[in-house]
């Protein structure tokens, strides 16, 4: 990927195309990290860049390790301390199959691909950290959803199915996890990069409500009508499932000042909402939202 200004602006970027600058590039290339530093000189950094599907990445283990471990070290390498905040985005899913509710300070057993490159991501921050004296600070955020979130993930894939009247495939799913709405977790960003005194610390982001899939899934029909019949079992476990998943989040109440601002109900019916909308209007992100696998 080129490390050169964009010419073609995501979608969903459309609206503040005044307000943002883009530039391009692979953080698996050390050298287009060198080059994206020494243009932006940046004073905080929210690292999101990942490989993160956790069901793809038993299948793109490569990818995983080439993105989510050496493209963090990259980014640390080019940027060498010179930041005032560097937000690390875990996982909930570096927890794995440990007892719930999932707490900062307790184990961990990540049992994907996925999670198992993303908590080798946190220790090289935690290396450079203690080495160095860097400052960042380090989220878990659990399950989001919302609007433009992509096609080929559980919620968007059942709301865009229902509305081509195809029944839903999933597994028998009695697996449980929480969901949180994307405005939530982004105010939880903008505070992890700017609240004082928190470097260092280890944040869960989540509701700490935990949920069925199984639940979440004819919660979300009955919102639209029930137009279209679950075919539970249809779909196979993931390898290595995680079967309970939910935390707390005292200490995002107590360092971020945050506490989630939606409930399940009201960002699922803004999720279909905004989803009905871009269905109608035959919008381009949508392309290619067939199930996939």
């Amino acid at each position: 990927m080129s490390s050169s200004v964009s010419s073609v602006l995501p979608q969903r970027l459309a609206d503040v195309v005044d307000d943002v600058r883009i530039v391009e590039a692979s953080v698996a290339d050390r050298s287009s990290m060198d080059h994206v530093v020494r243009t932006i000189q940046p004073e905080i950094v929210l690292h999101l860049a990942a490989f993160s599907h956790v069901g793809k990445s038993f299948y793109r283990v490569d990818e995983n390790i080439q993105v989510n471990i050496q493209g963090t070290v990259n980014l640390l390498e080019a940027l060498r301390g010179e930041f005032d905040r560097f937000v690390y985005t875990g996982t909930s899913e570096i927890y794995g199959d440990v007892d719930v509710p999932f707490r900062e300070g307790g184990p961990v057993n990540p049992l994907s691909p996925y999670s198992v490159s993303k908590y080798a991501g946190e220790r090289y921050c935690r290396m450079f950290q203690a080495a160095y004296d860097w400052p960042i600070t380090y989220l878990r955020p659990f399950n989001a959803y919302g609007p433009w979130q992509t096609p080929d993930r559980i919620l968007p894939e059942l709301i865009l199915g229902a509305l081509r009247g195809q029944p839903f495939q999933m597994t028998e799913g009695h697996q449980t996890r929480e969901f949180n709405f994307v405005d939530d977790l982004a105010r939880a960003f903008v505070l992890a990069a700017t609240a004082p005194g928190i470097d260092g610390e280890l944040i869960n982001v989540g509701c700490g409500e935990e949920i069925s899939m199984r639940d979440v899934v004819a919660r979300t029909l009955s919102l639209m009508g029930d137009p279209v019949p679950v075919e539970y079992g249809a779909v196979q476990y993931r390898p290595t499932e995680i079967w309970r998943m939910y935390c707390t989040n005292d200490k995002a109440r107590e360092l971020l000042g945050w506490a989630p601002e939606y409930s399940l109900d009201e960002g699922l019916r803004a999720t279909i909402e905004w989803y009905e909308s871009a269905f109608r209007n035959g919008s381009p992100f949508l392309a290619g939202s067939m199930r996939d696998g």
